[in-house]
């Protein structure tokens, strides 16, 4: 799709994917990665064309998952950050050397959405009700109270200045926007 200066878009193609896709992001101008489910490719590339590949250098866990993590890439830095629900990790794979980094911390419970901005990855961590912020290095910088039950999916603009928060309430949905501020 493309965004006009009025902020309306335009579809521009349909893309038939062999699998179901659960998240998707930007790697390059004519290539996505897409988080896939019920796969053992935990993350895929998709080009503007429709053709589907592997991301050849990573080596993802020998297991398939269902509907329950999320990916995001941040290309300035060539990392592919993904949420494991169950486990309480986010595995932070970096594109090229094929290296990746397990983080564990006890501030991230049952991690849901994931987005990435400015060398900063954000995890809505469910179980504690917060936003868990770290390095693409995988170190933990701070954990953001961000004043909802069930958070689930978040947005940080490129510039790292602004957060989206939605959550996954029945009765009681909400969509907060935060201005980050860094000291």
């Amino acid at each position: 799709m493309s965004v006009d200066g009025n902020s309306s878009i335009t579809l521009m193609k349909t893309l038939q994917t062999s699998t179901e896709v659960y998240s998707v992001c930007r790697y390059d101008v004519n290539r996505f990665i897409v988080g896939i489910v019920d796969d053992r490719r935990h993350a895929r590339m998709i080009g503007l064309n429709g053709q589907e590949s592997d991301i050849q250098s990573l080596t993802f866990p020998d297991k398939t998952y269902g509907a329950y993590y999320r990916c995001t890439y941040l290309p300035s830095d060539g990392v592919l950050a993904v949420t494991y629900r169950d486990e309480h990790t986010v595995q932070l794979y970096q594109i090229g050397p094929g290296t990746s980094r397990t983080v564990k911390d006890d501030r991230i419970q049952g991690p849901a959405g994931i987005c990435g901005a400015q060398g900063r990855v954000f995890v809505v961590s469910t179980g504690t009700d917060t936003v868990v912020e770290m390095t693409v290095h995988g170190e933990v910088v701070k954990c953001h109270d961000v004043g909802m039950k069930w958070p689930r999916s978040i947005s940080v603009t490129q510039d790292g200045g602004h957060m989206v928060v939605t959550n996954k309430m029945a009765r009681d949905s909400t969509i907060k926007l935060f201005k980050m501020e860094y000291s």
